[in-house]
């Protein structure tokens, strides 16, 4: 989703100071989160309270509190640069790369694995 229509669906809520998308610590490009920050925290409950759930390009929004963002915070802190959340996710999701970060490890090992050719003397007969 782009920061435009993040802004669209969560000013429903109320006056919005800014977002921060979140970027792949390693291509930094956006990889599935974001912080929204509004000027009243009555208008944060009222984004948490109604848009948590909602759709957004076909994927949920999951809102929760934070403690605040801080400079660094942008970046996905995920093995594969994204959010660690995807590291972990095993069913395969062409939008957000595929299979998780660890299932695509594992896959990757196991294919190498069986394409390592024995040199003729350790071939077996």
């Amino acid at each position: 989703s782009t920061e435009e229509q993040i802004h669209e669906v969560f000013r429903q809520a109320g006056d919005i100071k800014r977002i921060i998308m979140g970027l792949d610590r390693l291509k930094k490009t956006p990889c599935g989160f974001c912080f929204v920050e509004f000027f009243d925290r009555e208008d944060a409950e009222t984004a948490i309270r109604f848009l948590n759930g909602a759709k957004l390009d076909d994927r949920q929004i999951r809102t929760d509190w934070d403690w605040g963002f801080e400079d660094g915070r942008q970046y996905g802190r995920g093995k594969s640069g994204g959010q660690i959340r995807d590291d972990y996710r095993q069913d395969f999701d062409n939008g957000r790369g595929g299979y998780g970060y660890l299932i695509q490890k594992t896959l990757l090992e196991t294919t190498n694995a069986h394409s390592l050719q024995l040199p003729p003397s350790l071939a077996m007969e």
